[in-house]
C-alpha cells in the first residue's frame, strides 16, 4: 500500500512539475490571463467597431475588418453605403496604418490599439480628424 502511494505521488509531483504542466495552467481563475494572450498573438486581425468624428454621417461610425495571410495585412472598411478596399497597409506592434480613397480624395489612416481598443487619426484633405474603436466580439 505504501509503494502505491508513493508511486501515485511520484507520478502527481513529475506531472505537476514537467515542461507541459503547470500549476498555472491548471488554475481556474487564469481563465482571463488566458484570453488575453491570445488576443495578444492575433493583434489586430478580426473586425472593430470605430467612430470618426466631426465628419458627414456616412462616415462617422463602420467596421474595419482586418485579416492576415503569409505575414500580409489587409483592412477593408465596412461602411452603411458599402465596403472600401484599403492600401499601404502596414503594422507595427501595435500601430495600423493604411490609406483608403474616399470620393476621390486619399486618406491616411493610423491607429494605436490598447488592448481590444484602439485610438488614431485620419489626416485628409480637409484636415485631421480623430477616431476610436472596439473589437467586435
Amino acid at each position: 500500500m505504501k509503494t502505491t502511494f508513493k508511486n501515485f505521488g511520484l507520478i502527481l509531483f513529475s506531472l505537476i512539475f514537467s515542461s507541459g504542466y503547470s500549476l498555472e495552467i491548471c488554475n481556474p481563475l487564469n481563465e482571463v490571463e488566458s484570453s488575453d494572450m491570445l488576443v495578444k498573438k492575433k493583434k489586430w486581425t478580426g473586425s472593430w467597431n470605430y467612430t470618426v468624428q466631426d465628419v458627414p454621417v456616412e462616415y462617422s461610425t463602420g467596421v474595419l475588418h482586418i485579416s492576415k495571410k503569409k505575414k500580409v495585412y489587409t483592412v477593408e472598411l465596412e461602411l452603411p453605403e458599402g465596403n472600401l478596399p484599403t492600401d499601404n497597409v502596414r503594422v507595427d506592434k501595435n500601430k495600423l496604418t493604411f490609406s483608403v480613397d474616399i470620393e476621390g480624395s486619399t486618406v491616411d489612416v493610423a491607429l494605436i490599439m490598447d488592448g481590444d481598443s484602439f485610438k488614431g487619426e485620419s489626416n485628409t484633405p480637409d484636415g485631421t480628424f480623430m477616431l476610436e474603436g472596439n473589437r467586435r466580439i
